[in-house]
Order: C-alpha cells, then structure tokens, then sequence
C-alpha cells in the first residue's frame, strides 16, 4: 500500500456514458497497488483511451468513483486533479510531447515542475538518455522525430522523475519488434524499481513485466 495506506488507482463500479448516451463501461472495477502493473487489452473503440481519461481527470464517471492516492476525482476539485497529474508520466495517446521544446527540455519538464535541483536534474536526464540510447537526440524537436524517436522520448520524459504511476496507451504503436523488446526492458528495470504502471493495448506483448496482472475490456468490464 501507498504511505497513506490507499491503492494508488482505484475504480470502482465505475459507469460511463458517451455524449451520445452510449455505454462505454459498466460497473467497472480495478484496484492498483503501488509497485503493481496492470496490462489492459481490447480491440479499438472499446473504451481504453476513455480509461486513462477516467485516472487522468480528462472525463468523469457517470456513476461509482474513480480514486487516484486514496482520493476520489470530481469535477469540481481541479487543483487536485492537477496536483496528482504531476505523480503521473504518461506514453502515447494524450501525452504529447510540448512542440516548443526540445527533447532535452521536454524530458526535464517533470523535474523541472517539482522543482528538482538543476545538477539532479542533468544526473537524472543524462540516466535516461543513456539507458534509452538517445543521447543525439537532445537538441532535436518533436517535430523533427521518427514516431519510434517520439515514442522513446516519450518513455524517458514519463519515467525521469520517478513518479509513482505510469499511463501508456498502445506502447507498440509504430515502434519493430526490436524496440519494442527494448522499451520493455527499459520498463521491466522501472516496474522493479517499485513504480506502477497501467498499459493498455490492442493485444498483449509477449513481453513480461514483474508483479503485474492481465485485464481485458469485455462489455464494459475488466475480465
């Protein structure tokens, strides 16, 4: 358990509608200890991006409630929810990197918002750069990226600052099996170091991560 004695995401009987009115989950339940990874697969459209929405604070539930560190997500409460968004890194989807900057600076952003030290910072950046081998990479922009050079910058900006929880939608869009074996050891070395991550994905990866469980979406629940 967390320092406070809560998981760090709970759902529970959590319901949500579309604008339209349609069903996307039905009394959906989850429950994330720290240190524990959750894999969660369904094809596209079945709701796993309205998931991460749902822990990110970007939608609400319709009914039950969504917890992130032992507190519930409402609407209203949006300094909280911007205060726990600084706990979270995010992979793909809805974690785009900032344009404006560069690598290096986008990969320094979450140091840089909690107020790391400036020579922790450059410890932490020359780290990750080095263990995701994208050291040449640091004056680039986003703009100027392969989507398998985004999708590593991506990884190294959501795990620099060691918080507790990682978000990643679809981690082997566009990356070959080669770094997609890569990332995954990378994120295997992160799961061990005692932080959670929550994956979701159109199919599994042959790929393992310690103390983690498998989900699938299924009429709008976790199976």
């Amino acid at each position: 358990m967390s320092e406070s004695g809560h998981a760090i995401v709970e759902l529970h009987n959590v319901e949500l509608k579309s604008s339209r009115g349609e069903t996307i989950f039905r009394d959906l339940n989850l429950s994330l200890e720290p240190g524990a990874s959750a894999l969660i697969a369904g094809p596209s459209g079945i709701g796993k991006t309205s998931l991460l929405d749902l822990i990110i604070g970007r939608q609400f539930a319709t009914a039950g409630s969504v917890e992130l560190f032992g507190k519930v997500l409402q609407r209203r409460k949006r300094r909280y929810i911007r205060s726990i968004r600084r706990r979270i890194g995010g992979v793909g989807g809805r974690f785009e990197l900032v344009p404006s900057l560069t690598i290096g600076d986008n990969i320094l952003l979450p140091l840089v918002i909690s107020g790391e030290r400036p020579f922790l910072q450059k410890e932490r950046l020359q780290k990750t750069l080095t263990e995701l081998s994208i050291q040449p990479l640091v004056g680039e922009y986003p703009t100027q990226l392969t989507r398998v050079q985004y999708t590593l910058a991506q990884v190294a900006r959501a795990t620099v600052a060691n918080q507790p929880l990682i978000l990643i939608d679809e981690p082997a869009a566009g990356l070959d099996q080669a770094t997609l074996a890569r990332v995954f050891e990378y994120l295997f070395k992160v799961a061990v170091s005692g932080r959670s991550m929550l994956i979701v994905c159109s199919e599994f990866p042959a790929h393992e991560l310690p103390n983690s469980r498998r989900y699938r979406i299924i009429d709008g629940a976790l199976q």
